[in-house]
């Protein structure tokens, strides 16, 4: 019998692939002592969320084993769901001092505490006319969690009244804000036109063949309210993804998706808000995640298709982990857990 396939080593906060003789997760920031990486399920992350107040010293939470940089201890503690705030004038000085004299605490509490009833967010797709049944159903399955929808198609103005008249249709909907223009190959410029579209202090964006998790579903207000909070402008997730219904082992596959109306995507092909973005205004939540489903056959196309666009842009270290499983994946990667 041919032995059992084995993965990459992988972090146990946020499940990156990580050097098996390392001490530090290159994506999270997670750093370690001992002969291997702390497991998903290891309880010094559980024990640690579950605390009020711990100590910050140095430019670090430094628990039995475990250093975690502020913006990672954030990242565990919505992993929780809960929210980890810094003492403020530590907060104001962090990346402008050295980290030996920062001395503070950090204060945990519920997301629950900050959740609140309705977040100023939108729903924000770039789709074509062909999209349509697909973010149909995006939009009737979690569209009304949102204060408004905002679709720009590419196409004319035909396009986009098709798809208006199709969102109307949906029952319990927020405000719709529908236009069309030309993709024309950048994709950037396609969410900023997004971005000015929407009328909200926050855009989810989301294409048509992904979906909230359960739990980013349920804690996106929570998520907005730390956001805000702690002056982030982007906040990031994992995305997990289901390739022919199947883990991909492409994963944490980061995206920044939610983004404030204010600040504008760079790059044609694999757009990012980031560039020229603080790191101080940026956050990975762990508080739920993208489930993004898409077939082998579509992996290979999308290559294809961005390479043709941009020169290096296809990503076929990216497309070999999409069409390979991930057999050993957590549970509760797979986004059935509800929040606590």
């Amino acid at each position: 019998m041919a032995p059992a396939a084995t993965g990459p080593v992988r972090c146990g906060l946020c499940s990156a692939p990580v050097d098996p003789d390392g001490s530090r997760c290159g994506e999270c920031g997670l750093a370690w002592t001992g002969p291997t990486p702390p497991a998903h399920d290891d309880p010094r992350f559980a024990a640690l969320a579950a605390c009020r107040r711990l100590p910050f010293r140095n430019g670090h939470v430094d628990v039995e084993g475990l250093a975690l940089g502020f913006e990672t201890f954030r990242s565990l503690a919505s992993r929780f769901d809960r929210t980890a705030t810094l003492g403020p004038l530590a907060r104001r000085l962090l990346g402008h001092v050295p980290v030996r004299l920062l001395r503070s605490t950090v204060t945990l509490a519920d997301f629950g505490k900050v959740r609140s009833a309705s977040a100023d967010v939108a729903l924000g797709c770039i789709a074509r006319a062909a999209d349509l049944p697909a973010l149909v159903e995006l939009a009737a399955n979690h569209g009304a969690g949102f204060a408004a929808i905002a679709v720009m198609v590419d196409g004319g103005g035909d396009d986009a009244n098709r798809v208006r008249a199709a969102l109307a249709a949906i029952p319990g909907l927020p405000r719709l804000a529908i236009d069309a223009a030309p993709l024309a190959g950048d994709f950037g410029a396609q969410r900023n036109r997004v971005q000015r579209l929407a009328g909200t202090r926050w855009v989810l964006h989301l294409d048509t063949d992904e979906a909230p998790d359960p739990r980013l579903a349920a804690n996106l207000a929570a998520i907005v309210a730390d956001a805000d909070r702690h002056g982030d402008k982007v906040v990031g997730f994992a995305r997990l993804n289901l390739v022919d219904a199947r883990p991909s082992a492409f994963y944490p596959d980061t995206q920044y998706r939610l983004v404030r109306s204010d600040v504008r995507f760079h790059r044609k092909v694999h757009e990012s808000p980031l560039p020229g973005l603080d790191w101080r205004t940026v956050h990975r939540s762990l508080g739920g995640g993208l489930i993004h489903r898409l077939s082998r056959e579509r992996v290979r196309a999308r290559s294809i298709q961005y390479e043709a666009m941009a020169e290096g842009a296809g990503h076929p270290q990216d497309e070999r982990l999409l069409l390979d499983d991930w057999p050993g994946i957590p549970a509760d990667l797979i986004g059935a857990r509800e929040p606590g």
